[in-house]
């Protein structure tokens, strides 16, 4: 799906202003009733002992609740495509892990880091909230309150959504942060001229749970023709033991159908990619370490159906950003305070931040391209690592289409997307349905209130 610039470019009142109506989540219960979330086609289906108390209707889905058996017969349901646990998400982040500091613009050539780079494109931050910083602020009009969805029972708009935490703040600086004291006059972030959509679905403490992420991108989804990025830097645990579609890679399909490029973390837990960063049809970014330039040892990598994840990798290792003053993770003892109050991170959550901001880069020189072309144009322009787990290779800076609306290559070299080889009878079988569905996988340990610790930001400083 393509947009014209003028669309891209709405009024940022127009996004603050709008009101979802009846949308709602809810808090989790307690009992021997679970709360799941359900994707289905058409509307939701009714089944003895489940009970709707939220809907999300721009996706297609539904917050329910019910005894495992009932959620079970929900799942065999005709027309119910997925469902899955309403339990935590991860942020993809964690401590710097050596002596070093790296923009996020570096070794990326081109516009990267430079003033106005990105300029005009929109990227929605789904993540802790964003506070102000001197690199990014509300002030300049680049940084924009879009939806809080990170409390049970509310998609709130027209606030302000601050991060007490800090990670989304960081990785608004890695993206869109200008140029502060301790960079050499240079930008903090990949893309400075691209304008941030402040969308929050954690507390203050980084916890977040499958409903509030789904809750932020239903408002991504509602409002496509205003956004035209979606920068992920989270992952799921993936609901069974195979790769495949679940509620959560069908939400960032539809938004990435809407026309929005969705970038998306692959995790940091080695021999594997979390969910949603398993779907084929995202753009899944992986850490490279650029001091050893390898692919960093916690990097999350996997062939999913056919397809190899991720699909390319960025810097993800001693990345610098800012911190909120007063924020969990700037207060907690295990962080390194560098000069001039700047912060270092590794992650594939810095490492999404950088490629969102390439994406921004790149939409801004061809701002009708469609999400497939965005992906295949970055993909080919990556450089390879001469390793394994790298997918195409790390990014660099392009302003190249490289492919037509399908993925196929320009020159005729065939798919650029590089989803030739993904096997969709596959992923379909492999789903969260019924005949994958047992009660032993709703087990009270995953109603854990863990989230991206502080501790382990700074285990590795």
């Amino acid at each position: 799906m393509t947009r014209s610039a003028a669309v891209r470019r709405a009024s940022s009142g127009a996004i603050v202003g709008a009101i979802l109506g009846a949308t709602c989540l809810a808090a989790m219960p307690v009992g021997p009733e679970l709360q799941a979330v359900v994707s289905f086609d058409g509307a939701p289906r009714d089944v003895a002992g489940v009970s709707v108390v939220g809907r999300l209707r721009a996706l297609d889905m539904a917050v329910v609740r019910g005894t495992q058996d009932a959620l079970a017969r929900l799942a065999s349901t005709p027309g119910v495509r997925g469902l899955d646990l309403d339990n935590a998400v991860q942020l993809d982040s964690r401590g710097g892990d050596s002596n070093g500091a790296v923009l996020a613009s570096q070794g990326l050539g081109g516009s990267a880091g430079r003033q106005g780079a990105g300029s005009g494109v929109r990227i929605a931050l789904v993540d802790t909230g964003v506070s102000d910083t001197p690199a990014l602020d509300r002030a300049s009009g680049r940084l924009v309150d879009a939806v809080d969805a990170s409390q049970p029972g509310q998609l709130r708009t027209g606030g302000s959504y601050p991060d007490s935490y800090g990670h989304g703040t960081f990785m608004a600086s890695v993206l869109a942060g200008g140029a502060v004291p301790g960079t050499g006059g240079k930008a903090l972030g990949v893309a400075p001229g691209a304008t941030i959509l402040d969308v929050r679905v954690a507390n203050s403490d980084g916890s977040t749970s499958l409903s509030r992420v789904l809750g932020g991108l239903e408002w991504v989804a509602e409002h496509s023709d205003d956004v035209d990025i979606a920068n992920l830097s989270l992952s799921h645990d993936r609901p069974q033991k195979a790769y495949g579609a679940d509620p959560l890679t069908d939400a960032v399909e539809k938004v990435r159908n809407a026309g929005v490029t969705v970038v998306v973390a692959s995790g940091n837990t080695k021999g594997q990619v979390g969910d949603p960063g398993f779907d084929p049809r995202v753009l899944t970014v992986g850490a490279a370490d650029l001091g050893t330039g390898k692919v960093a040892p916690f990097s999350g990598s996997a062939v999913v159906d056919g397809y190899a994840k991720p699909d390319v990798v960025a810097s993800g290792v001693d990345v610098l950003g800012l911190l909120p003053k007063g924020s969990v993770i700037e207060k907690d003892r295990s962080t390194k305070h560098l000069a001039n109050g700047l912060f270092r991170g590794s992650g594939t959550s810095q490492a999404t931040a950088v490629t969102s901001g390439l994406a921004a880069i790149f939409l801004a020189a061809n701002p009708t391209a469609n999400p497939l072309q965005v992906k295949s144009s970055l993909r080919c322009a990556a450089g390879d690592l001469h390793g394994k787990h790298d997918g195409a290779g790390l990014v660099q800076t392009t302003t190249t289409l490289c492919a037509g609306t399908d993925g196929q290559a320009l020159d005729g070299s065939g798919d650029a997307s590089g989803e030739a080889d993904f096997d969709a009878s596959s992923w379909s079988a492999s789903s969260w349905s019924a005949s994958s569905w047992s009660a032993s996988s709703w087990s009270a340990s995953s109603w854990s209130a863990s989230s991206w610790s502080a501790s382990d930001w700074g285990a590795g400083s």
